[in-house]
């Protein structure tokens, strides 16, 4: 009876012992501050799919800081609707206080409810908001308070409409600011807006409508990172319809004035469609000049011979055929190209295979004596025969003292790109690594791997000016 006794003791204990061990790892047992960080680095939708854990976590969503809403997560548009008027307006009763706000969603024909939501969700306090809207037809309003607030660090606006703002506004502590698809009101207003952003850092402007400003300054004192983007729109429906109207007149371009004194990124990719000038902006030592198109006018010629003159002390270059063959079309032009004494890292992206011993690029070789790797990427280079082309070029200095591994993709092994690779190979006594990787067309096609090898070993067989070099074929 004794022994019962003492087993039914130790047992008891055990028991107690787990339920001390196993305490404090319930979820209801948890900080609510903690619960806060957990549902904030959540998806919102799942966060609010928490309120059934428990009757402690039923109201805790309300708590958290941060709310992402994409309309591409839910079903039906419909359902994106009954959740944010049920699910958050209802629930929140106004009790919110967001540092990050995301909503992204097509507008139609609730411009009125879009409204609402934004009015809604973001406070003076917000520090992080990104919208992303589709199918705008009508103006979408923004809280006066956002425009002034003290907080707010990141702006992201994705809005094919006009943007408005108010009369007095200023993001003085806006640090990241990108704007997609906004179409400026006019001049004064789109000026004010850069002026206002005094501690901006990063700027991203794409595919934006300039049409409206005339003549406009970017001249924040703490930019560091300026990304454009303007592509041309290719509808042809709507070209056709205005040349029968008599209105297919060529867009009014804009002069985009930039002054950058502690800029160090700076990137382009488009069709050239305003004009760009550059002030202060040595201080550059990331650039991309990407022109989608080539195009044998002068003033597009001098349009690309600006960039580069630009940026004289940058490190590392992206630059498209495009742009190259541009300038190709304007020797007047080719003989001021700048010396980039500090260009170590030159990328040349190629839409179609690019002739290597053109004037322009050669030219840039030659003014860039420190270049230590050199890239062709996505259709690869060809030159032509041995006496008419590469072969009777002069070497760059930088070929025989730093230059040191080169890279070129979509190989497909013609007579052309294997020229390019043998003038390549003996004119560089420093080569450390060159890289060649080939093109799917030839990698799948029948035979595919056995006709690598046999280039490998043509490759191989080339005449080299550096023994040391490792060549590599995939």
């Amino acid at each position: 009876m004794g022994d019962e006794t003492c087993l039914k003791k130790n047992k008891k204990k055990r028991l107690n012992r787990r339920k001390e061990e196993n305490k404090g790892t319930n979820i209801s047992d948890l900080p609510n501050a903690l619960i806060c960080e957990i549902l904030s680095n959540l998806p919102t939708k799942e966060a609010i799919r928490t309120s059934v854990l428990s009757k402690h976590w039923r109201h805790q969503w309300k708590n958290i800081y941060k709310f992402e809403l994409k309309e591409e997560s839910h079903d039906r548009r419909e359902n994106f609707k009954d959740f944010f008027v049920k699910r958050l307006l209802r629930g929140c009763n106004n009790s919110l206080s967001l540092k990050k706000f995301c909503l992204s969603c097509e507008v139609g024909e609730d411009a009125a409810l879009i409204n609402i939501w934004l009015t809604a969700f973001i406070s003076s306090g917000i520090e992080e908001l990104i919208l992303d809207f589709e199918s705008v037809t009508e103006q979408l309003y923004f809280p006066e308070g956002v425009f002034n607030s003290p907080t707010l660090k990141k702006f992201h606006l994705s809005m094919p409409f006009a943007l408005i703002l108010p009369l007095n506004y200023n993001f003085k502590n806006l640090k990241e600011l990108t704007l997609k698809h906004v179409v400026f009101q006019d001049g004064p207003s789109t000026q004010q807006l850069f002026s206002s952003c005094r501690s901006l850092q990063d700027m991203t402007l794409v595919d934006c409508n300039w049409m409206n400003v005339g003549t406009v300054c970017i001249c924040s004192p703490s930019l560091q990172s300026l990304t454009i983007r303007e592509w041309n729109d290719d509808d042809e429906e709507q070209e056709e319809e205005e040349e029968e109207n008599g209105r297919n007149q060529p867009p009014s371009q804009c002069q985009i004035v930039i002054i950058g004194s502690k800029l160090k990124t700076f990137s382009y990719d488009g069709d050239m469609a305003n004009h760009y000038f550059f002030y202060c902006t040595g201080s550059v030592v990331n650039a991309s000049v990407c022109i989608r198109a080539w195009q044998s006018s002068l003033e597009n010629a001098f349009f690309v011979f600006k960039m580069l003159k630009a940026f004289p002390s940058v490190e590392k270059l992206s630059i498209t055929d495009a742009a190259i063959e541009t300038l190709c079309h304007a020797p007047c032009l080719i003989q001021h190209l700048p010396r980039f004494n500090k260009l170590t890292q030159l990328q040349v992206q190629t839409d179609m295979p690019m002739n290597f011993p053109c004037a322009a690029f050669i030219t840039i070789l030659r003014n860039s004596p420190c270049l230590q790797t050199l890239e062709f990427d996505n259709k690869g280079i060809y030159a032509a025969e041995e006496g008419d082309g590469a072969g009777a070029l002069s070497i760059p200095a930088c070929f025989g003292s730093h230059l040191k591994k080169i890279t070129i993709h979509g190989f497909s092994g013609n007579s052309l790109e294997l020229n390019a690779i043998k003038y390549l190979l003996r004119a560089m006594p420093v080569l450390e690594e060159f890289n060649i990787y080939s093109s799917a067309y030839v990698v799948n096609s029948v035979g595919g791997v056995d006709r690598l090898e046999d280039l490998y070993n043509k490759i191989i067989a080339f005449p080299r000016a550096s023994q040391d070099c490792d060549l590599y074929l995939e």
